[in-house]
C-alpha cells in the first residue's frame, strides 16, 4: 500500500503579518551616512568620472568660490597698493646706503624734468615703482612684453642715476645701478635663453596602403574524353 505523501506547508502562514519591518531612523541615518562615505571614497579614487553627481556640483561650486575669493583678494592688494603709490622706501634705515644711491638720483631726475607738465614729479615717481614691480613680476612669469619693458625700465633707470649722479661718484652710482638691474633681472628674465630653438622636420613618406582583393582559386580539373577502338566485327559488343 502506498503512503499518501504530506501536503506542504503553506508559505503564507510563515510570513508575518502586516508590512515588513523598516530600519529605524538612528538606522536610516547610518546607511545614509555610510553611502555618501562611500561615494566621497570612490570619487576620490577612481577620478572624475566615477564621482557621484552631487560631489561634481560641490567641487565645481567650490572652485569656483575659491577662485572668487583669490581674485577679490588680489585686486584688493593690488587696489590698495595703487592708492599707496608712491611707495615709500626704507632709504632712511638703509645701512648699506646702496638703495639710496639709486633712489635719489631718480627722484631728483623727475623733480628737475616733470617743471611745466600736467603730470607731477610724485606722479611720475609711483608710475615708475609701478612699471617696475609690475614687469618684474609679469617678466618671472615668461611674457615677453614684460620682460621687454623691463629691459627698458633698467635702462631708464641706469641713464637717470648717469645724469643726477655728481662726479666723482658717477660711475660708481651707475656701475651699482646696473648690478642691482643685473641681479633682479635673473627673476624677470627666469627661463630667457639667448641659444636659438633649431626644429628640423624630417618628412617621411607613408609608405602605400596594401590593396586586398578576394579571389577564389579552385583546382583545375581536366575532362577525360573517352577513347574509342575501331570495331572489330569478330568481337561482340560489350554493351
Amino acid at each position: 500500500m502506498s503512503s499518501i505523501p504530506r501536503p506542504r506547508p503553506n508559505t503564507d502562514d510563515l510570513r508575518p503579518n502586516g508590512p515588513a519591518p523598516t530600519a529605524s531612523g538612528p538606522d536610516r541615518a547610518r546607511d545614509w551616512g555610510r553611502a555618501r562615505l562611500h561615494e566621497i571614497d570612490t570619487g576620490f579614487t577612481h577620478g572624475w568620472t566615477m564621482m557621484a553627481g552631487w560631489l561634481r556640483i560641490a567641487s565645481v561650486v567650490g572652485t569656483a568660490l575659491f577662485a572668487l575669493l583669490i581674485v577679490y583678494a588680489l585686486g584688493a592688494a593690488v587696489l590698495d597698493a595703487g592708492r599707496a603709490l608712491p611707495w615709500r622706501l626704507p632709504v632712511d634705515h638703509d645701512p648699506t646706503g646702496l638703495l639710496a644711491t639709486i633712489d635719489h638720483p631718480v627722484r631728483h631726475y623727475l623733480d628737475a624734468h616733470t617743471a611745466g607738465l600736467p603730470v607731477t614729479a610724485t606722479v611720475a615717481y609711483g608710475t615708475w615703482q609701478a612699471v617696475g614691480a609690475a614687469s618684474l613680476v609679469l617678466g618671472y612669469f615668461r611674457s615677453s612684453g614684460a620682460r621687454l619693458t623691463w629691459v627698458l625700465w633698467v635702462g631708464s633707470t641706469i641713464a637717470m642715476v648717469w645724469s643726477e649722479t655728481p662726479e666723482p661718484g658717477r660711475t660708481v652710482a651707475t656701475a651699482i645701478t646696473a648690478a642691482a638691474g643685473s641681479a633682479l633681472s635673473l627673476l624677470a628674465l627666469h627661463g630667457l635663453s639667448l641659444t636659438p630653438n633649431i626644429n628640423i622636420d624630417v618628412h617621411t613618406p607613408a609608405p602605400p596602403a596594401p590593396q586586398i582583393h578576394a579571389e577564389i582559386h579552385l583546382p583545375r580539373t581536366e575532362a577525360k574524353t573517352p577513347s574509342y577502338k575501331p570495331f572489330d566485327p569478330e568481337k561482340p559488343s560489350q554493351n
